[in-house]
């Protein structure tokens, strides 16, 4: 039980170090324009080496970096809870906090599924047709990685809630 927990623990560390770093970069989408290279992220782009605000209240930007600060609160708030889950107090008997925390991994995994398949969506076919030359750059990939850390580790508190259950007898009858 406890290997599963410190292994959902650990991608769970791992995959909210990812989404703050996905979320704040400015690599999420590079292509050429004007004959130079151009990089932009959920909150700046970036031109012949100077970056600047994206002032623009353009809908898909918001609702991917509100996903993505959804994700990483989520993420962290299951971090609490699994950390908590490896102490035993009686006061919370009823409430099983590795399941919790393994809730919390899912709603984050759900909320950088929603932010990825909005930008990804939108880039493709909106901003994909504007610039002929682009491609996804690296802090869109760590978003996509990130889901997959996030993931594993609901999976991780998960076994580890129900390895837990069938010790303690509260497990399916036949």
């Amino acid at each position: 039980m406890y290997s599963f927990m410190g292994g959902g623990l650990f991608c769970a560390i791992v995959g909210n170090i990812l989404l703050v770093v996905s979320t704040a970069t400015d690599y999420w989408m590079q292509y050429r324009l004007s004959g130079s290279f151009a990089h932009q992220g959920l909150w700046r782009y970036c031109m012949s080496g100077k970056c600047y605000m994206q002032t623009d209240s353009i809908a898909y930007w918001n609702a991917t970096r509100a996903f993505m600060i959804l994700s990483g609160m989520s993420c962290f708030a299951g971090i609490i809870a699994g950390i908590l889950s490896f102490a035993h107090f009686s006061a919370f008997e009823r409430f099983n906090r590795s399941f919790a925390a393994g809730i919390m991994f899912f709603v984050s995994t759900l909320f950088v599924l929603l932010a990825m398949a909005i930008y990804t969506g939108v880039t493709v076919n909106f901003l994909g047709k504007r610039f002929g030359d682009w491609r996804f750059s690296w802090s869109y990939i760590l978003g996509w990685v990130a889901l997959l850390m996030t993931f594993f580790a609901g999976i991780f508190y998960m076994c580890a809630y129900r390895m837990h259950e069938c010790r303690r007898g509260g497990g399916p009858t036949r």
